[in-house]
């Protein structure tokens, strides 16, 4: 059995890239994607701006355990202030601030 990675076109701050991810890994952020009501583009331009790494598929893969994590453990408040830096994206939830910015 080998594992199969799904290539996916997203645009990250208006520069179009691609991804191989697990479908285990595509079918997170979907969710993930449903439940912030947001789109694929938007959730990883928040990924690449909040959590940068040098790798950004990385970087996303950290952010779905940090996601799922907090899911389970229940954190649905957060230390989000006036201060926070993603107080610029309107339609940005705290609990997905929360995620990103600690």
């Amino acid at each position: 059995m080998t594992l199969s990675l799904v290539s996916r076109n997203v645009v990250i701050s208006g520069q179009r890239t691609s991804f191989r991810l697990e479908p285990e890994m595509w079918s997170a952020l979907d969710h993930i994607c449903e439940e912030e009501h947001t789109n694929l583009h938007t959730l990883c331009t928040w990924i690449s701006d909040y959590k940068p790494r040098s790798n950004r598929t990385s970087a996303i893969r950290a952010f779905i355990v940090a996601y799922l994590r907090a899911q389970l453990d229940g954190k649905k408040s957060s230390q989000h202030g006036p201060n926070c830096p993603c107080h610029k994206q309107d339609d940005m939830s705290e609990e997905l601030c929360t995620i990103l910015t600690h």
